[in-house]
């Protein structure tokens, strides 16, 4: 008995169709389509057994041909179709991508199989692609003919934007090796790759320019490291697990060609690297280290590759004790609030106070904020941390009243997972029901970047100045979109970022610039307060100016928050 080989079905798409018609116009989409319907005629494809899948693509049906007959087809259509199709548009050149799949496949998972099948072509850079049925169990290169032989269910594995492997595959494949490392004989490497202040790209120029940019990231890492397992973690987060020993000069070669995609821009790609060791039986784990080497040099412009060492495993493990004793460290006080003083320019008398976090461990000593307030935050536990925070205060806050002390108004920073993990506004009015605390002695602090991060603040943050509540914008300058949230949002009082006052002695420029904000921020009708204020010049430059309030050492370094402290 004659066995008939299943009925196949080629694919073939023009990836930039719509970069086409919104340039020139859907007529000259219309007219590549043509010309790729005309070139598909030419190869012997009947009209009837033709038909058109979404906007850019064709799907031809190639009826009993043997697998290896089918796939030179698809290889002579991927070398020839790029010369045929030729627009009558100056710079309308379209890429067309050549794919396949059985016909089983495509009955088998409707449209599902060609729209994974091309959303894989249109961002990988091969000639041809072809996606086997339940008849085939394979997923290989075969590099002499260009050809991708991909099973459907390996195909789900693949991240559609990039064409890398999935964070979930990636997870699945990095524990498999973790759990055999001891069988292979030469180091094994995690990468943790980050494109630094990717968000500051996507507004400097726009999204299809950020997207180009992550392509090409990715594109560069997989050609980096072609037969190691690449993954895209995140929007702009790529990881490698490599056996490489040229490791260090391919990331300083990827840094290089990343600075290069633009040059007005030159984007930094950050790189955390951690060596398998053997008592690391996780996966997460592993990452997570190679991760924290990354997260240690971001922002720095000297270096941009970082491996995992001593003083990185012990902030490591800090960042897991921290975790793992956060409520504990709530209940037990060894979370304590301090305050800084806060004095008003003009007269030099207090005014007010920052509410400020200190972890003091019984086992590990004090630690550090930059440890443990970024561990919370990743932990999903910051909300606990805070609200001990606004009820510290508060209390604080009555004892004054009752004992006839002077009560000063204190501000509180809030992360911006707050708002996600609970109901913010309803925590902070909780604590000043229960001291019989007036809204107006409690300003709420949020970054400047935490505004950037949630679009959905706003209706917080009125939220807040409905119920009576300052909201004050912390690290005013610090980042790239100062002046549109001061169009979206209404602030109280700008925090100025300490860093304008570091060189302010001998840099005009900073003198400038503190002096334009104020102003404009009184013009806006915003109380101004400069950090980091340090010495007595700071303070007359900043009274000349008409600043209303200032903080930092010279004032008073942060202390507990205690009656007759501040």
């Amino acid at each position: 008995m004659r066995v008939v080989p299943p009925r196949q079905v080629a694919v073939l798409s023009i990836a930039n169709y719509d970069s086409i018609c919104s340039t020139y116009g859907s007529h000259a989409g219309e007219q590549a389509i043509a010309s790729l319907r005309e070139f598909a005629i030419r190869n012997g494809v009947d009209p009837g057994y033709m038909r058109r899948f979404g906007n850019n693509t064709l799907l031809l049906r190639l009826d009993d041909l043997p697998r290896d007959k089918f796939l030179s087809v698809i290889c002579s259509m991927a070398d020839q179709v790029q010369d045929y199709v030729v627009p009558d548009y100056k710079d309308a050149r379209p890429v067309v991508r050549v794919g396949a799949m059985s016909e089983r496949a495509l009955r088998s998972f409707v449209n599902d199989a060609a729209s994974d099948l091309l959303a894989y072509m249109n961002h990988v850079d091969c000639r041809a692609a072809f996606l086997a049925g339940d008849e085939l169990d394979i997923w290989q290169k075969l590099n002499t003919t260009g050809v991708e032989l991909l099973s459907h269910e390996q195909l789900k594995h693949i991240d559609p934007f990039t064409g890398l492997l999935t964070i979930d595959r990636f997870f699945s494949l990095l524990q498999e090796i973790v759990e055999a490392q001891e069988s292979f004989n030469t180091d094994i490497t995690v990468l943790y790759l980050d494109i630094d202040d990717f968000k500051s790209f996507n507004r400097a120029f726009d999204h299809d320019a950020g997207d180009e940019l992550l392509l090409f990231v990715a594109n560069k890492i997989a050609k980096a490291f072609p037969t190691d397992i690449v993954a895209h973690l995140t929007v702009d987060r790529f990881a490698v697990v490599s056996d490489s020993s040229d490791v260090v000069r391919k990331c300083a070669a990827l840094h290089e060609q990343t600075r290069s995609f633009r040059e007005a821009f030159a984007p930094e790609l950050k790189c955390g690297a951690f060596v398998l060791e053997k008592e690391v039986r996780s996966a997460h784990i592993a990452l997570d280290c190679a991760k924290l080497a990354c997260e240690s040099i971001k922002g720095r412009f000297d270096v941009a590759y970082r491996s995992f060492d001593g003083d990185l495993k012990e902030r490591f493990f800090t960042r897991r004790y921290v975790a793992r004793h956060a409520e504990e460290a709530v209940h037990d006080n060894w979370i304590r609030a301090f305050a800084q003083p806060v004095v008003c320019t003009s007269t030099g008398k207090l005014c007010g106070f920052e509410a400020l976090a200190r972890w003091d461990d019984p086992e590990r000593g004090i630690l550090s904020p930059a440890i443990f307030i970024p561990t919370l935050e990743d932990a999903h536990l910051i909300h606990k941390l805070d609200a001990c925070m606004v009820d510290e205060v508060c209390h604080y806050l009555s004892e004054c009243q009752q004992q006839g002390e002077e009560v000063v108004p204190a501000s509180i920073n809030l992360s911006r997972l707050d708002f996600q993990l609970c109901d913010a506004l309803e925590m902070v009015i909780s604590s000043c029901k229960r001291w019989n605390i007036p809204y107006d002695l409690l300003a709420i602090e949020v970054t400047e970047s935490a505004l950037n991060d949630r679009s959905d603040l706003r209706a917080e943050m009125d939220r807040f100045r409905a119920a009576g509540f300052e909201v004050w914008m912390d690290d005013f300058g610090c980042g790239y979109s100062s002046l549109n949230l001061l169009k979206d949002y209404e602030f109280d009082v700008l925090k100025v970022d300490m860093e304008f006052l570091r060189d302010l002695e001998v840099n005009e420029r900073s003198k400038t610039i503190v002096a334009s904000v104020i102003s404009m921020a009184k013009r806006l009708g915003i109380r101004t307060l400069v950090e980091g204020v340090e010495t007595t010049a700071h303070h007359e430059f900043l009274r000349s100016l008409g600043c209303d309030m200032m903080q930092g050492y010279l004032f008073g370094k942060p202390r507990p928050l205690a009656i007759g402290a501040l």
